[in-house]
């Protein structure tokens, strides 16, 4: 069943309410959103792979300069109804589930029985990453893209169920806690253009963070039952599919950094356990913010060996995967940024769609070039 129909009428009903809220300049009604234009090249020949941003991306870019890698468009409305009770409505157009049309990203009802304290039913964020929440806001980062190594594994970025949500300040540390269950599935490209679907039936989910000064640790636990991907090319036996991520950032204003590290583990047959992480630092220089990224993967799984036409493996097929970036933000204007990155990625299957055996075997380095204008309004 697809779980997208089931909420067309409440976005027909949503917007029709942010719509009459809007006409008669009701304060209770805000709009925003948020949006980026992107351009990448790379290396590759169109034969050998295409460089992507995510796993739901079934093309990518190749020598020939793609526009869809990076591109995006958001558009949120938020109504609130009295003091405890309001709704939240995002839609997001951008390259994924093979279109590139909008794509219902949050649609939910939200109560606020007391100061710190969110109780919310529909379609949410799931605090996953330390970024989760504004994982598609460029805007919001210095950097380009997230890195795949650590954001690849992982290609939902919302999910259908109910969460509830404590923060409060204890002692000068800014404290909040997500809890979250219900269900998610998305459509993933892990060999050629032949896409699977990767589905969690039951989904829980405990996020913690703490802020104090310029610092920020996080941890979180996610936790897939009865996991599945199917496909006509790649499948996956039902597993329990876990989750746990540990991120530390800090931002004195002009000197930033961050690290994340993530391990999955597979229950069946351990098929797709794997280790990851990344580290990056930025300095803004007033206007102007140079950065690097290096992330890392370490598989851990059968699942990640590929195989030939006739199902024998190809040695050394998908060895430890890293990314080296460097690039640099420049905020032209109010609410807009424009970036240059340039990496090198090698053996890092989510940033590849469409790989040839022969790039399965070879496993060059791929040098990438991207450009993109990020901007909130």
């Amino acid at each position: 069943m697809n779980v997208l129909k089931l909420y067309r009428p409440a976005v027909a009903a949503f917007l029709g309410v942010c719509a009459t809220a809007a006409l008669a300049e009701d304060s209770a009604f805000s709009f925003s959103g948020y949006g980026t234009l992107g351009a990448v090249r790379t290396n590759l020949e169109d034969s050998q792979a295409e460089f992507r941003s995510g796993a739901r991306q079934n093309k990518g870019a190749s020598r020939a300069t793609d526009l869809g890698v990076d591109t995006r468009l958001g558009l949120q409305a938020t109504y609130k109804f009295n003091e405890v009770f309001s709704a939240v409505g995002q839609v997001l157009a951008s390259r994924r589930d093979d279109q590139a049309g909008p794509q219902v990203e949050w649609l939910y009802a939200q109560a606020t029985p007391t100061q710190g304290v969110d109780l919310r039913i529909g379609r949410m964020v799931l605090p996953i990453f330390a970024l989760s929440d504004n994982r598609n806001v460029g805007y919001a980062h210095y950097w380009v893209r997230a890195p795949q190594e650590v954001y690849g594994p992982y290609s939902p970025t919302s999910f259908d169920g109910v969460q509830a949500r404590w923060r409060d300040n204890v002692g000068g540390v800014n404290l909040n806690v997500q809890a979250s269950a219900g269900q998610t599935e998305a459509d993933v490209y892990y060999l050629f253009r032949s896409k699977s679907t990767l589905k969690h039936d039951r989904l829980y989910s405990l996020a913690v963070s703490a802020g104090m000064g310029d610092w920020t640790l996080s941890a979180s636990k996610t936790l897939g039952k009865d996991t599945s991907i199917t496909g006509p090319v790649f499948n996956l036996p039902k597993g329990d599919d876990n989750f746990t991520n540990l991120a530390l950032q800090y931002d004195n204003g002009e000197f930033m950094a961050m690290a994340e590290y993530v391990t999955r583990r597979y229950s069946t047959m351990d098929l797709v356990n794997s280790d990851s992480y990344y580290v990056s630092a930025g300095y803004r220089l007033g206007a102007w913010t140079p950065y690097a990224i290096y992330g890392h993967f370490t598989p851990k799984g059968d699942a990640y060996i590929s195989r030939t036409d006739f199902g024998q493996p190809i040695p050394g097929a998908f060895p430890k995967g890293h990314t080296r970036a460097v690039g640099v933000r420049w905020d032209a204007y109010k609410n807009v940024a424009v970036k240059l990155q340039v990496e090198s990625v090698k053996r890092t299957d989510f940033a590849f769609a469409n790989r040839s055996f022969q790039f399965i075997r070879e496993t060059p380095n791929v040098t990438a070039v991207s450009l993109a204008v990020d901007f909130v309004f």
